[in-house]
């Protein structure tokens, strides 16, 4: 049985590693987001877990049998002596409605790994947690026409971008009394931005291709805390409280210019002082469960982005933004050798945000509503997903209406920690 449990842990830790490669490296992407053209991209404020199906109102939730990242003082939640090993899909199909124009547009569509991560507890009353995750995407394509100066000739330009920023992270919680639970995030952020401009026409001899490659580094952290009443009343309040700081994103802006098909870069030039400021950001949340069956949940989160130009051309720039979620959850609970298991949970939520971009000094304004579930398969593994359908974008002010539907589908594996010999009071 021994040796049946060594193979058992190595097929585990191979398949875990492999994944970890997957989420950083590996995912099919098709689609084109009009507003990640501007400044690092389109930034993820919500939570692609099990609290996606509820709105993403998730700072005052604590759930045994689910990783809550938004919190890190939820970490506390999880079973004594249980590792946690969860990984994210999402999916996401787009239409478009331009402002001059009443047709839709093609449908674009994606599929990546949105995150993959580890906790367990340290003993009674702290936890830990590790992975990754995205920060910001980029992903583009648009046309553009030109006219030659020097005389009656024109092109086209033609502009995509890829990439995105990163974040690698680990957390830590502990319980303080009864009652309270703290915990702190720091994360590092990294990653390249893309941007391939191709000048291309009839009147042209040869095509120019501009290629910019914009790396970025910096760090995070978020600060959690947690009230929550005795599980033993009708009713369980929480109560759930964060704020996050970052240093400015340091960048290395590399340009190259190539001729035609030709590999050799023409020029090349590297600019070392770019930088992105980053915002302070604050959240409250609410959650209110009745009998451990009926959960009702409601967060604020403030992000206060500091004014930064994003063109020198246009009136565009950084500016304060804000998001609230509210979600309705049932879950049904069922006796196991240890305890209370979770058999499977339904859920629904709408979310209402604002982008951290102006346009000529207009938010582009989110509107969503998510729903979905999640059920236990084994005793160690859980399974959940959820739907959000929404639109983004008012083209009464001149912006690009995006109409989206996206699935999440996530995997939760739990096993019993044995840890190093140090830590074998485990067993």
């Amino acid at each position: 049985m021994c040796s049946d449990f060594k193979y058992s842990t190595k097929i585990r830790f191979i398949a875990i590693i492999g994944l970890l490669f997957a989420v950083s490296t590996g995912h099919s992407q098709n689609t084109t987001s009009p507003y990640s053209v501007l400044g690092i991209g389109d930034v993820d404020t919500k939570d692609f877990g099990r609290y996606f199906s509820s709105g993403n109102a998730s700072l005052g939730r604590r759930d045994a049998g689910a990783l809550n990242f938004s919190n890190p003082a939820s970490l506390t939640a999880l079973p004594f002596k249980t590792m946690n090993f969860d990984i994210t899909f999402r999916g996401r199909t787009s239409t478009y409605k331009y402002p001059d124009f009443d047709t839709t547009l093609g449908k674009n569509k994606d599929f990546v790994v949105k995150r993959i991560s580890f906790a367990f507890k340290l003993d009674k009353k702290s936890a830990v947690s590790f992975g990754l995750k995205p920060y910001s995407s980029v992903n583009y394509q648009y046309y553009a026409y030109g006219k030659i100066a020097d005389g009656d000739g024109t092109y086209v330009k033609t502009i995509e971008g890829d990439g995105g920023i990163h974040q690698l992270f680990g957390s830590y919680a502990r319980e303080f009394g009864k009652h309270f639970s703290a915990g702190i995030t720091g994360g590092f952020l990294f990653g390249n931005l893309y941007k391939n401009t191709t000048y291309t026409g009839t009147d042209l001899s040869y095509s120019i291709t501009k290629k910019e490659y914009d790396f970025y580094n910096g760090a995070n952290a978020l600060l959690g805390l947690q009230y929550y009443s005795s599980d033993t009343k009708k009713w369980q309040h929480r109560v759930g409280a964060t704020a996050q700081v970052a240093t400015k994103l340091k960048g290395i802006l590399t340009t190259e210019y190539y001729e035609g098909t030709s590999t050799t870069a023409l020029t090349t030039t590297q600019e070392d002082n770019k930088g992105f400021k980053l915002p302070i950001s604050y959240g409250l949340g609410y959650s209110a469960t009745y009998k451990k069956k009926l959960a009702l949940s409601l967060d604020g989160n403030y992000y206060n982005w500091p004014t930064q130009s994003l063109s020198s051309t246009s009136n565009y720039t950084t500016g304060p933004s804000f998001r609230i979620s509210s979600g309705i959850e049932y879950s049904k609970y069922a006796k196991s050798f240890n305890g209370m298991i979770e058999k499977y949970y339904l859920s629904m939520g709408s979310t209402v945000q604002n982008s951290y971009i102006n346009l000529d000094n207009n938010k582009i304004w989110d509107y969503s509503f998510s729903f979905g579930g999640g059920i236990t398969v084994t005793r160690g593994t859980n399974i959940y997903g959820g739907m959000e359908f929404g639109t983004r974008g008012n083209r009464n002010l001149g912006q690009i209406r995006e109409n989206y539907t996206q699935f999440v589908i996530g995997l939760t594996m739990k096993d019993i920690w044995i840890g190093p010999r140090y830590t074998r009071k485990y067993d």
